[in-house]
Protein backbone atom coordinates (compact mmCIF):
# COMPACT_ATOMS: atom_id res chain seq x y z
CA UNK A 1 0.00 0.00 0.00
CA UNK A 2 1.74 2.87 -1.26
CA UNK A 3 2.15 5.84 1.17
CA UNK A 4 1.39 9.36 0.31
CA UNK A 5 3.47 12.33 0.61
CA UNK A 6 2.58 16.27 1.31
CA UNK A 7 4.63 18.71 0.72
CA UNK A 8 2.69 22.10 0.47
CA UNK A 9 0.46 23.10 3.50
CA UNK A 10 -2.38 20.85 4.27
CA UNK A 11 -3.00 17.52 6.26
CA UNK A 12 -1.54 14.45 4.85
CA UNK A 13 -3.29 11.89 5.98
CA UNK A 14 -4.39 8.30 4.82
CA UNK A 15 -7.89 8.04 3.90
CA UNK A 16 -7.65 4.43 3.55
CA UNK A 17 -6.54 3.94 7.15
CA UNK A 18 -8.04 7.54 8.77
CA UNK A 19 -11.16 6.21 11.32
CA UNK A 20 -12.86 8.88 13.09
CA UNK A 21 -10.20 9.66 15.88
CA UNK A 22 -11.14 9.73 19.61
CA UNK A 23 -8.98 12.39 20.68
CA UNK A 24 -7.39 12.19 24.07
CA UNK A 25 -5.79 14.06 26.22
CA UNK A 26 -2.75 12.58 25.61
CA UNK A 27 13.16 2.46 6.72
CA UNK A 28 23.85 -8.02 -3.90
CA UNK A 29 25.99 -9.62 -6.58
CA UNK A 30 25.46 -13.44 -6.87
CA UNK A 31 27.46 -14.37 -9.54
CA UNK A 32 27.77 -17.57 -11.68
CA UNK A 33 28.80 -14.85 -14.95
CA UNK A 34 30.45 -17.61 -17.47
CA UNK A 35 31.07 -14.76 -19.94
CA UNK A 36 32.33 -11.09 -20.18
CA UNK A 37 32.17 -8.24 -22.32
CA UNK A 38 34.61 -8.14 -25.05
CA UNK A 39 35.74 -5.48 -27.39
CA UNK A 40 38.01 -6.18 -30.17
CA UNK A 41 40.59 -4.02 -31.81
CA UNK A 42 39.41 -2.72 -35.81
CA UNK A 43 40.52 -5.39 -38.39
CA UNK A 44 39.23 -5.46 -41.42
CA UNK A 45 35.73 -4.68 -41.28
CA UNK A 46 35.89 -4.00 -37.62
CA UNK A 47 33.83 -7.39 -36.09
CA UNK A 48 32.61 -7.25 -32.74
CA UNK A 49 32.77 -10.46 -30.75
CA UNK A 50 32.39 -11.95 -27.13
CA UNK A 51 34.43 -14.25 -25.61
CA UNK A 52 33.07 -16.22 -22.96
CA UNK A 53 35.81 -17.01 -20.07
CA UNK A 54 35.60 -18.42 -16.79
CA UNK A 55 33.43 -17.15 -13.91
CA UNK A 56 35.09 -14.29 -11.27
CA UNK A 57 33.77 -13.03 -8.12
CA UNK A 58 33.56 -9.42 -7.31
CA UNK A 59 35.99 -7.84 -5.53
CA UNK A 60 36.10 -6.68 -1.39
CA UNK A 61 37.33 -4.41 0.17
CA UNK A 62 40.60 -6.30 1.09
CA UNK A 63 41.17 -7.52 -2.21
CA UNK A 64 42.34 -6.49 -5.70
CA UNK A 65 42.45 -7.08 -9.20
CA UNK A 66 44.57 -3.57 -10.16
CA UNK A 67 47.87 -4.65 -11.50
CA UNK A 68 49.23 -5.34 -14.81
CA UNK A 69 46.36 -7.48 -16.21
CA UNK A 70 43.40 -6.00 -15.08
CA UNK A 71 42.02 -2.63 -12.90
CA UNK A 72 39.50 -3.77 -10.57
CA UNK A 73 36.83 -1.85 -8.29
CA UNK A 74 36.76 -2.34 -5.21
CA UNK A 75 34.29 0.23 -2.55
CA UNK A 76 34.11 0.12 0.79
CA UNK A 77 31.25 -1.77 1.74
CA UNK A 78 30.94 -3.56 -2.06
CA UNK A 79 29.26 -6.89 -2.26
CA UNK A 80 28.22 -9.81 -4.21
CA UNK A 81 24.72 -9.98 -3.21
CA UNK A 82 21.79 -8.60 -4.40
CA UNK A 83 23.25 -8.34 -7.99
CA UNK A 84 23.28 -11.56 -10.00
CA UNK A 85 25.88 -11.55 -12.83
CA UNK A 86 23.82 -13.71 -15.69
CA UNK A 87 25.80 -16.71 -17.15
CA UNK A 88 25.23 -15.80 -21.24
CA UNK A 89 27.34 -14.36 -23.82
CA UNK A 90 26.33 -11.05 -24.42
CA UNK A 91 26.86 -8.28 -27.17
CA UNK A 92 30.02 -6.92 -25.50
CA UNK A 93 31.89 -4.19 -27.02
CA UNK A 94 31.87 -1.95 -29.85
CA UNK A 95 35.39 -1.36 -31.13
CA UNK A 96 37.35 2.00 -31.08
CA UNK A 97 38.45 2.83 -34.55
CA UNK A 98 40.76 5.80 -32.34
CA UNK A 99 44.62 4.10 -33.01
CA UNK A 100 46.24 6.59 -31.23
CA UNK A 101 49.32 6.62 -29.09
CA UNK A 102 47.45 5.49 -26.11
CA UNK A 103 46.62 2.20 -27.83
CA UNK A 104 48.92 -0.89 -27.11
CA UNK A 105 49.42 -2.75 -30.16
CA UNK A 106 49.42 -6.27 -28.29
CA UNK A 107 46.07 -5.75 -27.35
CA UNK A 108 43.64 -6.71 -29.48
CA UNK A 109 39.86 -6.44 -27.32
CA UNK A 110 38.73 -5.49 -24.13
CA UNK A 111 36.41 -7.84 -21.45
CA UNK A 112 34.10 -6.58 -18.72
CA UNK A 113 33.39 -9.17 -15.90
CA UNK A 114 30.07 -9.27 -15.41
CA UNK A 115 29.19 -8.89 -18.79
CA UNK A 116 25.59 -8.39 -16.87
CA UNK A 117 24.19 -7.46 -13.61
CA UNK A 118 21.12 -7.09 -11.86
CA UNK A 119 20.91 -5.10 -9.06
CA UNK A 120 17.79 -5.75 -6.88
CA UNK A 121 16.61 -2.99 -4.69
CA UNK A 122 15.43 -4.58 -1.22
CA UNK A 123 13.53 -2.28 1.45
CA UNK A 124 15.14 0.94 -0.39
CA UNK A 125 18.99 -0.55 -0.75
CA UNK A 126 20.89 -2.14 -2.73
CA UNK A 127 24.90 -2.94 -2.80
CA UNK A 128 27.38 -1.97 -5.05
CA UNK A 129 28.83 -3.71 -8.28
CA UNK A 130 32.26 -3.88 -9.02
CA UNK A 131 33.57 -4.28 -12.47
CA UNK A 132 36.31 -5.10 -13.45
CA UNK A 133 38.24 -4.73 -16.88
CA UNK A 134 40.67 -7.63 -18.25
CA UNK A 135 42.61 -7.00 -21.74
CA UNK A 136 43.37 -9.15 -24.82
CA UNK A 137 45.67 -10.36 -27.09
CA UNK A 138 44.52 -11.57 -30.15
CA UNK A 139 44.55 -15.11 -29.64
CA UNK A 140 42.28 -14.16 -26.06
CA UNK A 141 45.36 -14.41 -24.11
CA UNK A 142 45.32 -11.91 -20.61
CA UNK A 143 48.14 -8.78 -21.46
CA UNK A 144 48.97 -6.09 -19.57
CA UNK A 145 47.14 -2.66 -20.32
CA UNK A 146 50.86 -0.63 -21.19
CA UNK A 147 49.59 2.46 -21.23
CA UNK A 148 49.74 5.77 -19.25
CA UNK A 149 46.06 6.74 -19.58
CA UNK A 150 44.15 5.37 -16.80
CA UNK A 151 40.83 3.08 -17.69
CA UNK A 152 37.85 5.18 -17.71
CA UNK A 153 34.20 4.09 -16.85
CA UNK A 154 30.95 5.69 -17.56
CA UNK A 155 27.08 4.88 -17.52
CA UNK A 156 25.09 5.46 -19.92
CA UNK A 157 21.55 6.50 -17.60
CA UNK A 158 22.72 8.68 -14.61
CA UNK A 159 19.19 8.46 -13.56
CA UNK A 160 19.77 4.73 -12.60
CA UNK A 161 23.24 4.92 -10.97
CA UNK A 162 26.51 5.94 -11.13
CA UNK A 163 29.91 4.44 -11.08
CA UNK A 164 33.39 5.51 -10.11
CA UNK A 165 35.33 7.09 -13.18
CA UNK A 166 38.57 4.82 -12.43
CA UNK A 167 37.23 2.26 -9.99
CA UNK A 168 34.31 0.53 -12.21
CA UNK A 169 32.31 0.41 -8.98
CA UNK A 170 28.56 0.43 -9.64
CA UNK A 171 25.48 2.06 -7.08
CA UNK A 172 22.48 2.37 -8.21
CA UNK A 173 20.36 4.78 -6.88
CA UNK A 174 17.35 2.91 -5.90
CA UNK A 175 14.83 5.21 -7.17
CA UNK A 176 14.14 4.09 -10.51
CA UNK A 177 14.42 0.64 -12.20
CA UNK A 178 15.53 -0.14 -15.93
CA UNK A 179 18.48 -1.05 -17.78
CA UNK A 180 21.57 1.23 -18.74
CA UNK A 181 25.13 0.42 -20.08
CA UNK A 182 28.47 0.18 -18.37
CA UNK A 183 31.10 1.40 -20.46
CA UNK A 184 35.33 1.14 -20.01
CA UNK A 185 37.87 2.81 -22.42
CA UNK A 186 41.44 2.02 -22.31
CA UNK A 187 44.60 1.58 -24.48
CA UNK A 188 41.79 3.40 -27.67
CA UNK A 189 39.11 0.64 -27.11
CA UNK A 190 36.07 0.78 -25.72
CA UNK A 191 34.14 -2.19 -23.89
CA UNK A 192 30.32 -2.39 -22.78
CA UNK A 193 28.25 -4.42 -19.56
CA UNK A 194 24.68 -3.97 -19.14
CA UNK A 195 22.97 -3.31 -15.38
CA UNK A 196 19.49 -3.89 -14.64
CA UNK A 197 18.03 -2.03 -11.75
CA UNK A 198 14.70 -4.12 -9.97
CA UNK A 199 12.83 -3.41 -7.33
CA UNK A 200 11.88 -6.66 -4.85
CA UNK A 201 8.19 -5.51 -3.94
CA UNK A 202 8.01 -7.80 -1.09
CA UNK A 203 8.16 -5.88 2.20
CA UNK A 204 9.80 -7.83 5.26
CA UNK A 205 7.33 -9.73 7.78
CA UNK A 206 9.67 -10.19 11.25
CA UNK A 207 9.31 -12.99 13.35
CA UNK A 208 9.15 -12.24 16.90
CA UNK A 209 12.29 -10.17 18.13
CA UNK A 210 15.29 -11.83 19.52
CA UNK A 211 15.70 -11.09 23.42
CA UNK A 212 18.88 -8.50 23.97
CA UNK A 213 21.72 -11.06 25.08
CA UNK A 214 25.16 -10.65 26.35
CA UNK A 215 28.11 -10.98 23.66
CA UNK A 216 29.39 -9.77 20.08
CA UNK A 217 26.80 -8.31 17.75
CA UNK A 218 25.85 -10.84 15.31
CA UNK A 219 23.52 -11.31 12.07
CA UNK A 220 19.86 -11.77 13.43
CA UNK A 221 21.17 -11.13 17.40
CA UNK A 222 20.25 -8.26 19.77
CA UNK A 223 22.91 -7.61 21.82
CA UNK A 224 23.63 -5.16 24.92
CA UNK A 225 26.54 -2.93 24.35
CA UNK A 226 28.04 -1.03 27.11
CA UNK A 227 30.18 2.22 26.45
CA UNK A 228 33.62 2.98 27.12
CA UNK A 229 32.51 5.96 29.88
CA UNK A 230 30.04 3.49 31.06
CA UNK A 231 32.02 0.34 31.68
CA UNK A 232 30.31 -0.83 35.36
CA UNK A 233 27.32 0.74 35.33
CA UNK A 234 23.53 -0.09 34.13
CA UNK A 235 23.73 2.10 31.24
CA UNK A 236 23.67 0.69 27.71
CA UNK A 237 22.37 0.24 24.59
CA UNK A 238 21.01 -2.58 21.97
CA UNK A 239 22.30 -3.27 18.73
CA UNK A 240 20.75 -5.52 16.00
CA UNK A 241 22.34 -6.85 12.76
CA UNK A 242 20.09 -8.43 9.87
CA UNK A 243 20.31 -11.53 9.35
CA UNK A 244 21.97 -11.23 6.18
CA UNK A 245 24.60 -8.84 7.69
CA UNK A 246 28.11 -9.51 6.31
CA UNK A 247 31.04 -7.34 7.05
CA UNK A 248 32.49 -4.53 5.02
CA UNK A 249 29.03 -3.55 3.58
CA UNK A 250 27.18 -0.92 4.41
CA UNK A 251 23.76 -0.92 5.49
CA UNK A 252 20.35 1.99 6.40
CA UNK A 253 20.15 2.24 10.03
CA UNK A 254 17.38 2.46 12.46
CA UNK A 255 17.74 4.39 15.83
CA UNK A 256 14.86 3.82 17.90
CA UNK A 257 14.45 5.06 21.61
CA UNK A 258 11.88 3.45 24.33
CA UNK A 259 9.23 4.33 25.51
CA UNK A 260 8.03 5.12 28.93
CA UNK A 261 7.44 2.45 31.74
CA UNK A 262 3.24 1.70 31.58
CA UNK A 263 0.86 -1.32 31.66
CA UNK A 264 2.77 -4.37 29.62
CA UNK A 265 5.06 -1.77 28.28
CA UNK A 266 8.74 -1.81 30.06
CA UNK A 267 10.47 1.67 29.06
CA UNK A 268 13.33 -0.36 28.31
CA UNK A 269 15.82 -0.95 26.20
CA UNK A 270 15.53 -4.45 26.01
CA UNK A 271 11.79 -4.17 25.05
CA UNK A 272 11.47 -1.96 21.84
CA UNK A 273 10.20 -3.57 19.01
CA UNK A 274 8.78 -0.68 16.44
CA UNK A 275 12.10 -0.27 14.42
CA UNK A 276 12.99 -4.02 14.57
CA UNK A 277 9.26 -4.86 12.70
CA UNK A 278 9.20 -2.22 10.36
CA UNK A 279 12.75 -2.98 8.85
CA UNK A 280 15.41 -4.60 11.31
CA UNK A 281 15.06 -8.25 10.64
CA UNK A 282 16.02 -8.01 6.99
CA UNK A 283 17.70 -4.74 5.38
CA UNK A 284 18.35 -2.58 8.18
CA UNK A 285 20.61 -2.24 11.61
CA UNK A 286 18.78 -1.35 14.51
CA UNK A 287 20.01 0.14 17.47
CA UNK A 288 17.97 1.38 20.37
CA UNK A 289 19.71 3.80 22.85
CA UNK A 290 18.47 4.70 26.45
CA UNK A 291 17.79 7.96 28.45
CA UNK A 292 19.99 8.18 31.16
CA UNK A 293 19.82 9.35 34.79
CA UNK A 294 22.96 8.95 36.42
CA UNK A 295 24.68 5.34 36.60
CA UNK A 296 21.77 3.50 34.62
CA UNK A 297 18.96 3.60 31.72
CA UNK A 298 15.79 5.62 32.75
CA UNK A 299 12.33 3.18 32.35
CA UNK A 300 10.45 6.78 32.70
CA UNK A 301 10.86 10.33 32.35
CA UNK A 302 13.79 12.24 30.90
CA UNK A 303 16.65 11.96 33.51
CA UNK A 304 20.03 13.79 32.84
CA UNK A 305 18.96 15.31 29.22
CA UNK A 306 22.33 16.31 28.59
CA UNK A 307 23.60 12.80 29.40
CA UNK A 308 21.50 10.95 27.19
CA UNK A 309 22.69 13.96 24.26
CA UNK A 310 25.83 13.55 24.52
CA UNK A 311 25.34 9.38 24.60
CA UNK A 312 23.20 9.47 21.67
CA UNK A 313 26.14 11.95 20.11
CA UNK A 314 28.87 9.15 20.71
CA UNK A 315 27.31 6.33 20.29
CA UNK A 316 25.04 6.15 17.41
CA UNK A 317 28.61 7.14 15.31
CA UNK A 318 30.31 4.35 17.22
CA UNK A 319 28.09 1.39 16.12
CA UNK A 320 27.81 2.81 12.64
CA UNK A 321 31.72 2.70 12.61
CA UNK A 322 31.55 -0.85 14.07
CA UNK A 323 28.60 -2.16 12.25
CA UNK A 324 28.80 -0.90 8.71
CA UNK A 325 26.11 1.46 9.32
CA UNK A 326 25.50 4.44 6.04
CA UNK A 327 25.97 8.00 7.97
CA UNK A 328 23.84 9.37 5.15
CA UNK A 329 21.03 6.60 5.77
CA UNK A 330 20.16 6.85 9.97
CA UNK A 331 16.59 7.28 10.63
CA UNK A 332 15.44 8.03 14.09
CA UNK A 333 12.14 6.71 15.64
CA UNK A 334 10.37 5.65 18.38
CA UNK A 335 6.77 5.28 20.36
CA UNK A 336 5.47 7.87 22.73
CA UNK A 337 8.23 8.94 25.11
CA UNK A 338 10.42 7.88 21.81
CA UNK A 339 8.38 10.06 19.34
CA UNK A 340 8.79 12.89 21.28
CA UNK A 341 12.40 12.27 22.11
CA UNK A 342 12.85 12.07 19.01
CA UNK A 343 12.56 15.99 18.93
CA UNK A 344 13.39 16.78 22.00
CA UNK A 345 16.93 14.66 22.23
CA UNK A 346 17.36 14.17 18.62
CA UNK A 347 16.75 17.79 17.41
CA UNK A 348 17.73 19.25 20.56
CA UNK A 349 20.92 20.99 18.72
CA UNK A 350 22.39 21.71 15.45
CA UNK A 351 24.74 19.18 15.99
CA UNK A 352 23.00 16.15 16.84
CA UNK A 353 20.04 17.18 14.17
CA UNK A 354 22.49 16.54 11.43
CA UNK A 355 22.81 12.94 12.66
CA UNK A 356 18.76 12.25 11.12
CA UNK A 357 17.89 11.27 7.56
CA UNK A 358 14.22 10.77 8.49
CA UNK A 359 12.10 10.87 11.09
CA UNK A 360 9.54 8.38 12.45
CA UNK A 361 6.84 9.51 15.45
CA UNK A 362 4.40 7.39 16.90
CA UNK A 363 1.31 8.29 18.97
CA UNK A 364 2.71 11.12 20.27
CA UNK A 365 5.38 14.42 18.92
CA UNK A 366 7.16 17.51 20.45
CA UNK A 367 4.93 19.95 20.99
CA UNK A 368 3.20 22.69 23.39
CA UNK A 369 2.01 20.11 25.95
CA UNK A 370 3.52 18.57 29.64
CA UNK A 371 4.95 15.91 28.62
CA UNK A 372 8.43 17.57 28.50
CA UNK A 373 10.14 19.65 31.20
CA UNK A 374 9.76 22.79 29.17
CA UNK A 375 6.12 21.96 28.41
CA UNK A 376 7.20 22.30 25.12
CA UNK A 377 8.53 25.81 24.65
CA UNK A 378 11.27 24.78 22.43
CA UNK A 379 9.54 22.68 20.70
CA UNK A 380 9.10 24.79 17.89
CA UNK A 381 12.57 25.35 17.30
CA UNK A 382 13.51 21.69 17.86
CA UNK A 383 10.86 21.05 15.08
CA UNK A 384 11.97 23.24 12.57
CA UNK A 385 15.59 21.66 12.78
CA UNK A 386 13.46 18.90 10.76
CA UNK A 387 14.77 21.12 8.06
CA UNK A 388 13.07 19.52 5.18
CA UNK A 389 13.93 16.08 5.51
CA UNK A 390 10.95 13.76 5.72
CA UNK A 391 8.62 12.05 9.01
CA UNK A 392 6.32 9.58 9.10
CA UNK A 393 3.97 10.44 12.13
CA UNK A 394 0.73 8.22 12.86
CA UNK A 395 -0.99 7.54 16.07
CA UNK A 396 -3.52 4.65 17.46
CA UNK A 397 -7.11 5.74 15.92
CA UNK A 398 -8.93 4.22 18.96
CA UNK A 399 -9.05 5.69 23.07
CA UNK A 400 -5.93 7.04 24.25
CA UNK A 401 -4.16 6.69 20.84
CA UNK A 402 -1.86 10.18 20.85
CA UNK A 403 -3.86 11.91 18.47
CA UNK A 404 -4.04 15.10 19.66
CA UNK A 405 -0.35 15.49 19.86
CA UNK A 406 0.16 13.82 16.94
CA UNK A 407 -1.93 16.32 15.41
CA UNK A 408 -0.33 19.31 16.62
CA UNK A 409 2.87 17.44 15.09
CA UNK A 410 1.26 17.66 12.14
CA UNK A 411 0.23 20.87 11.45
CA UNK A 412 3.66 22.24 13.33
CA UNK A 413 5.66 20.13 9.91
CA UNK A 414 2.96 21.14 7.84
CA UNK A 415 3.23 25.06 8.33
CA UNK A 416 7.23 24.41 8.12
CA UNK A 417 6.12 22.76 4.91
CA UNK A 418 8.14 19.64 5.20
CA UNK A 419 7.48 16.25 3.52
CA UNK A 420 5.20 14.33 5.75
CA UNK A 421 3.42 10.80 5.94
CA UNK A 422 0.63 11.14 8.54
CA UNK A 423 -1.89 8.16 9.01
CA UNK A 424 -4.23 7.02 12.41
CA UNK A 425 -3.75 3.10 12.68
CA UNK A 426 -7.28 1.79 13.21
CA UNK A 427 -8.33 0.14 15.95
CA UNK A 428 -5.51 0.41 18.11
CA UNK A 429 -5.38 2.86 21.35
CA UNK A 430 -1.58 3.85 22.89
CA UNK A 431 1.03 0.97 21.28
CA UNK A 432 2.95 0.21 19.26
CA UNK A 433 1.96 -3.57 18.50
CA UNK A 434 0.95 -1.96 15.10
CA UNK A 435 4.10 -2.96 13.39
CA UNK A 436 3.85 -6.57 14.37
CA UNK A 437 0.44 -7.26 13.89
CA UNK A 438 -1.26 -5.06 11.41
CA UNK A 439 -0.23 -5.89 7.49
CA UNK A 440 -1.75 -3.09 6.30
CA UNK A 441 -0.81 -0.43 8.73
CA UNK A 442 2.91 -1.67 8.62
CA UNK A 443 3.38 -1.54 4.88
CA UNK A 444 1.96 2.04 4.85
CA UNK A 445 4.97 2.84 7.23
CA UNK A 446 7.10 0.32 4.97
CA UNK A 447 6.54 1.87 1.99
CA UNK A 448 7.58 5.36 3.32
CA UNK A 449 10.62 4.11 5.02
CA UNK A 450 12.30 2.83 1.96
CA UNK A 451 11.09 5.39 -0.17
CA UNK A 452 12.66 7.47 2.27
CA UNK A 453 16.30 5.84 2.21
CA UNK A 454 15.85 5.50 -1.51
CA UNK A 455 15.06 9.01 -2.07
CA UNK A 456 16.61 10.21 0.97
CA UNK A 457 14.39 14.02 0.36
CA UNK A 458 15.84 17.21 1.35
CA UNK A 459 19.35 16.24 1.46
CA UNK A 460 22.31 16.22 -1.06
CA UNK A 461 25.30 14.12 -1.69
CA UNK A 462 28.50 14.80 -1.76
CA UNK A 463 31.21 12.51 -3.86
CA UNK A 464 34.76 13.04 -4.83
CA UNK A 465 37.89 11.36 -4.67
CA UNK A 466 41.40 11.53 -2.20
CA UNK A 467 44.38 11.10 -4.51
CA UNK A 468 48.35 11.32 -3.69
CA UNK A 469 50.95 13.61 -5.56
CA UNK A 470 51.01 10.89 -8.39
CA UNK A 471 47.56 11.24 -9.07
CA UNK A 472 46.63 7.65 -7.65
CA UNK A 473 43.75 6.63 -5.28
CA UNK A 474 44.44 6.81 -1.65
CA UNK A 475 42.74 4.13 0.15
CA UNK A 476 41.29 4.17 3.61
CA UNK A 477 41.10 7.99 4.01
CA UNK A 478 38.24 9.09 6.39
CA UNK A 479 35.82 12.17 4.83
CA UNK A 480 33.76 13.96 7.41
CA UNK A 481 30.83 16.79 7.11
CA UNK A 482 29.40 17.46 10.40
CA UNK A 483 28.20 14.63 11.96
CA UNK A 484 28.64 12.24 8.50
CA UNK A 485 31.75 10.29 7.94
CA UNK A 486 32.71 8.03 4.56
CA UNK A 487 36.08 6.00 3.97
CA UNK A 488 37.52 6.10 0.74
CA UNK A 489 37.67 2.83 -1.18
CA UNK A 490 40.82 1.30 -3.06
CA UNK A 491 40.68 3.64 -5.91
CA UNK A 492 40.07 6.59 -3.38
CA UNK A 493 36.55 7.24 -3.86
CA UNK A 494 34.06 8.57 -1.37
CA UNK A 495 30.64 9.84 -1.15
CA UNK A 496 29.26 11.14 1.52
CA UNK A 497 25.20 11.25 1.41
CA UNK A 498 22.00 12.89 3.08
CA UNK A 499 23.45 15.69 3.96
CA UNK A 500 21.58 18.98 4.83
CA UNK A 501 21.92 21.26 2.12
CA UNK A 502 23.69 25.02 3.62
CA UNK A 503 27.65 25.40 4.47
CA UNK A 504 29.09 22.34 5.08
CA UNK A 505 32.83 21.61 6.16
CA UNK A 506 34.25 18.85 4.34
CA UNK A 507 37.20 17.23 6.12
CA UNK A 508 39.65 14.71 5.47
CA UNK A 509 42.29 12.37 7.72
CA UNK A 510 44.44 9.58 6.75
CA UNK A 511 47.12 7.58 9.30
CA UNK A 512 50.14 8.22 6.78
CA UNK A 513 49.03 10.84 4.36
CA UNK A 514 48.25 14.83 5.20
CA UNK A 515 44.65 15.77 3.72
CA UNK A 516 44.74 19.19 2.86
CA UNK A 517 43.05 22.16 5.94
CA UNK A 518 39.19 21.38 5.61
CA UNK A 519 36.98 23.73 3.29
CA UNK A 520 33.72 25.04 3.48
CA UNK A 521 31.16 24.33 0.66
CA UNK A 522 27.74 25.81 -0.36
CA UNK A 523 26.04 22.65 -0.54
CA UNK A 524 22.21 23.45 -2.44
CA UNK A 525 22.99 20.76 -5.27
CA UNK A 526 24.93 17.33 -5.28
CA UNK A 527 28.64 18.00 -5.86
CA UNK A 528 30.24 15.79 -8.03
CA UNK A 529 34.57 15.47 -8.20
CA UNK A 530 34.73 17.43 -4.76
CA UNK A 531 38.87 16.05 -4.84
CA UNK A 532 41.47 16.31 -2.46
CA UNK A 533 45.29 16.09 -2.01
CA UNK A 534 46.40 14.25 0.31
CA UNK A 535 50.46 14.52 0.60
CA UNK A 536 53.22 12.77 2.02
Amino acid sequence: MAASTAKAPGRAILAALLLPLACSADDGVQQDAASQGTSTAPTGDSATSASATSAHGSTTEGSTTEGSTTEGSTTEGTTTEGTTAESTTTDAATTDTDTDTDTDASVAQLQIDPPHAIVVVDSGWSFPVDFTLTALDGRGQIVPLQTNQPITWTVDDPNLGVITRHGGAFQAHNTEVGLTTVTASAAGLQAHATVQIEHLLDPPVCPPGPQLSDGPPAPGAFVRVVAPEYEGSGVYHGVYLPPDWQPDRRYPVIVESPCNKYGAFSGKVDDAALGYHLAGCRAFIWIVVPYIQGQDNLDYGWGDVPATIAYWSQNVPRALQAHGGDAGAVLLAGFSRGAIGASYIGLSGPEIADTWLAFIMHSHADVVSNLTPDQGAGSALRMQRVAGRTTLLSWGAAGDGGAVNSLKGVDLLTDYGYPLTAFAVPGVGHTDAWAADDPIARQTAQAWLFDAVAARPGTHTIRGRVTDIDGHGVHAARVTSGAHSTTTDLHGYYALRGLLPGARELACDHPTLTCPPSQILDLNVDLEDVDLLALP
